[in-house]
């Protein structure tokens, strides 16, 4: 999911240093894992796998953070790599990489483009049909079965039993310039053109000093940090989420250039499953990776930070929202077809009244694959 939250310092930059290309000939796959302390369980994968997230390192991630066991994870806090052999076969080194300031706050698609050596990045379904013309990219597990973000409100400001309630009054309504969800809200008619705002900036100053406003953020995350970081609010927020509208994109779904994910299927066929695995893994026991998250972000020493505490409270909405569930097929991970293609179909019909232009023809089966998926995974809720 892009995150909104835009930093007040100076962003630190991307390592220049590019590691082994995950597609490159000259990237020696694990033939010989076994004999390499590995059980062969990635050997068909480069011994260097590179995944870039979207934003600094967060619960919502878990799926790429938990295929490392935190005792022996290696961080470089100034370029936001998190490394480390996977879990599921030592053999093979995982490293993950930060995204928001550490690329500069570019897309996902860009750097996955400007930089062969990511397998996977996070890319939202509407930036994939956004820019399926020139950098088309391919979605094979999605970690989120809903899109964790909402529009939300000071509840003693604002009383709205329907997302259509906020069309009715007048408040302003902020949101990150460019939001796709946000067109698609105007005309539904939940918004009106006239009240929308588009220079938020992720704080939430104008809601604690008492504005009229409604604003975007996440379930996950806002609605703690405003009951427990600001003492002059200190209470809770009223909140829609953007999914329930019809919006019904997944965010942050771990996607490659199709090709890469042509000549890389062989690896992708066994590193889904262990995403599959390692994100159920963290779901029914966060503790031990959410303490190495929260350390993590102490060491990159910036204005975004997740105290165990709040990792923990990511962990339940999760789960308690059915943010984190199995797939409409009971598959974890999976991506429903039909939903898939109903909002390629909205998506392709927002960006025809724009200047953007989607690829021809583009069906939902351009977009997102299930078949590196292990059908035998699923999550046992509560466990």
């Amino acid at each position: 999911m892009s995150r909104i939250r835009v930093a007040t310092g100076t962003a630190v930059a991307l390592s220049s240093a590019l590691l082994l290309a995950a597609c490159s000939s000259s990237a020696p796959a694990a033939e010989d894992a076994e004999a390499a302390g590995g059980d062969g369980a990635l050997s068909a994968c480069p011994s260097t796998v590179v995944l870039q997230t979207n934003w600094f390192p967060e619960p919502e991630h878990s799926a790429a953070y938990a295929l490392i066991d935190p005792a022996t994870a290696t961080i470089d806090a100034d370029a936001g790599i998190y490394s480390g052999p996977a879990i599921a076969d030592p053999s093979i080194t995982v490293e993950v990489r930060a995204g928001g300031p550490f690329i500069g706050f570019q897309q996902s698609t860009a750097l996955l483009y400007s930089d062969d050596s990511i397998m996977l990045a996070m890319i939202d379904t509407d930036e994939s049909v956004k820019l399926s013309k020139d950098q088309p990219t391919k979605a094979v597990y999605t970690p989120l079965q809903k899109n964790p973000q909402i529009l939300f409100w000071d509840p003693e400001m604002y009383s709205f039993s329907q997302l259509s309630d906020i069309a009715a009054s007048d408040s302003t309504v902020l949101y990150f310039q460019g939001a796709t969800y946000m067109d698609y809200l105007i005309a539904q008619g939940d918004v009106r053109a006239d009240q929308v705002d588009g220079s938020f900036d992720g704080s939430v100053t104008r809601l604690v000093a008492g504005e009229p406003v409604v604003m975007q953020g996440y379930i996950t995350q806002e609605p703690y940090r405003l009951k427990n970081d600001f003492p002059d609010y200190g209470r809770d927020v009223d909140s829609f989420l953007i999914a329930d509208s019809g919006y019904d994109i997944y965010p942050a779904a771990w996607s490659g250039k199709p090709d890469v994910v042509e000549a890389q299927s062989d690896c992708l066929a066994q590193l889904v499953p262990a995403m599959q695995q390692a994100q159920i893994d963290y779901m029914e026991s966060p503790d031990a990776v959410n303490q190495a998250l929260s350390d993590y972000l102490v060491e990159i020493d910036q204005f975004f930070q997740i105290t165990p505490e709040l990792a923990q409270y990511v962990h339940d909405v999760m789960q308690d929202e059915a943010i984190v569930t199995n797939g409409a097929d009971g598959v974890f991970g999976s991506f429903d077809p039909e939903r898939m293609e109903r909002m390629t179909g909205v998506l392709t019909d927002i960006y025809s009244g724009t200047d953007v232009e989607v690829a021809d023809g583009l069906t939902a089966d351009d977009i997102y694959t299930n078949e590196f998926l292990d059908p035998s995974i699923s999550y046992a809720e509560g466990k």
